[in-house]
């Protein structure tokens, strides 16, 4: 008989997991580690497994059952469910991936052991925007039971787990939205198959990714075939399957739309505005945070907002209490009309904008280039949908870092100027220019406009 682990290994591949069989692959440039198997000898069959996977945006949540059947005498076998961390150049604390762990035995909650062995082994990894490979040293943390067989009996065991799926989200330079990564969760099959002969006689998969389809995350997946899917939950049942010729189950999908709108939530909190105007209808339906009103005008027609000065007050090195200015950092508006999907799908939205801070131009789109398709704007956040109420996850933004650093870029000499008395001259006055709609009758709708500035002890980078 062969040796048997059962192994739920959490390897960090630049924040990346990776488990076992009964656990899960978080990879990038997945490297695969770990293998199911007893920490000793034992004549142990896999009579069946039960898998049950649940995706809910950056979460997995895992529920695999296992039966068990001891082919010898009386014994008690070690289980032993590793845990390896290492802490990647990019973050400051070790990524955390195991949310929580549970086992059972035969239905009732057992017990378990927790060991750590610091700089257990070490790992490469590799970075792909700068071609270098990464020696990093790897923590192994241990949960591990005590299984008492008698002769010739069967036991079930059920690990309930959750974890953190794959994600390396930057802001690159002074970012006002993050660039997340793809998504990752590969569960791995193969090492379960050190049970027996990796025969299992009785195999089920069961896969909830329904939330990932609710929010047009395009969930791709990949190893297990034959799957059947019914509104986003697939599933597979066979028997005597060959773990060896089907070695992992991989989920891929994209989550930008929400993470940048937990981004936003819990980064910022809107500016404040004295007033607006426009030279079309309603300018004032555009900030009562309602989208069922809607300003509508047409190409040619501008909004002006002005924005009040605001001030908050921080010591310096010796005590001294000094003013600084607080800037707004971004602007996100929902383009269309969004009192329903049917005026929202018959209605114009902007596609190319003029946008200027105090007079200085930041956005023009005379140049087709810069505009990414016939409806987002460059740098947009969303594509926009009706399957949340989450205004944030409609937001669309020009603007993929703060506004100053675009009047820095700018680099004209109105710009030079206000950025040396970035202190003395606030942003008054935001102006909007509708330069392009989408629509042949030059028409656009706007439901709701925001603009951001960072919530209080939020992030540490502020401008100047």
């Amino acid at each position: 008989m062969k040796n048997l682990t059962l192994l739920f290994l959490l390897f960090f591949q630049t924040l990346s997991l990776a488990f076992a069989n009964g656990g899960v692959v978080d990879e990038n440039y997945f490297k695969k580690t770990g293998n199911i198997r007893l920490l000793q000898k034992a004549d142990i069959s896999l009579l069946k497994e039960d898998l049950r996977i649940k995706i809910v945006s950056d979460t997995t949540f895992i529920e695999v059952t296992y039966f068990l059947k001891n082919n010898g005498n009386t014994q008690s076998v070690h289980y032993g469910f590793p845990v390896d961390i290492y802490e990647t150049e990019y973050t400051v604390n070790p990524y955390v991936g195991v949310l929580y762990f549970d086992v059972e035995v035969n239905n009732i909650p057992k017990k378990y052991a927790y060991w750590r062995v610091n700089d257990a082994y070490e790992s490469n990894k590799y970075n792909e925007e700068n071609n270098k490979k990464y020696t990093s040293k790897v923590d192994r943390q241990w949960y591990a039971l005590k299984l008492d067989f008698e002769k010739e009996k069967t036991q079930t065991l059920t690990i309930k787990y959750a974890v953190r799926n794959y994600a390396s989200d930057y802001y690159y330079g002074f970012g006002f939205i993050p660039t997340p990564s793809e998504r990752q969760f590969v569960y791995d099959l193969f090492p379960s198959s050190s049970w027996a002969d990796g025969i299992v006689k009785d195999f089920s998969v069961t896969m909830d990714l329904s939330d990932l389809y609710q929010h047009k995350c395009n969930p791709k997946i990949e190893g297990l075939e034959n799957l059947k899917n019914e509104k986003g939950i697939y599933t597979f049942q066979t028997q005597n399957f060959d773990l060896k010729k089907c070695s992992y189950l991989a989920v891929i999908y994209n989550n930008q739309r929400r993470v940048i709108a937990n981004n936003l939530k819990r980064e910022y909190e809107f500016f404040p505005i004295t007033s607006i105007s426009s030279s079309a209808e309603n300018a004032e339906y555009l900030i009562d945070n309602d989208p069922n009103t809607v300003w509508k005008g047409k190409e040619g027609d501008w909004i002006k907002i002005k924005l009040p000065k605001v001030l908050t007050y921080i010591k310096d090195k010796n005590g001294k209490t000094k003013s600084k200015i607080i800037y707004p950092m971004g602007i996100g508006f929902l383009n269309g009309d969004y009192s329903s999907k049917e005026n929202f799908d018959s209605t114009g939205k902007i596609k190319k904008m003029l946008f200027q801070v105090n007079g200085i131009t930041i956005i023009n789109y005379d140049d087709a280039d810069a505009v990414i398709n016939a409806i987002k704007l460059k740098n947009t956040c969303f594509l926009s949908h009706f399957d949340t109420t989450s205004i944030y996850e409609h937001l669309v933004t020009p603007f993929g870092e703060h506004f100053w650093n675009y009047i820095a870029d700018d680099g004209n000499e109105r710009a030079v100027k206000l950025l040396d008395k970035i202190n003395e001259e606030y942003f008054h006055t935001f102006y909007i220019q509708i330069k392009k709609s989408d629509r042949e009758n030059k028409e656009v709708a706007l439901s709701d406009l925001h603009i951001f500035r960072y919530k209080k002890n939020s992030r540490k980078h502020l401008p100047y």
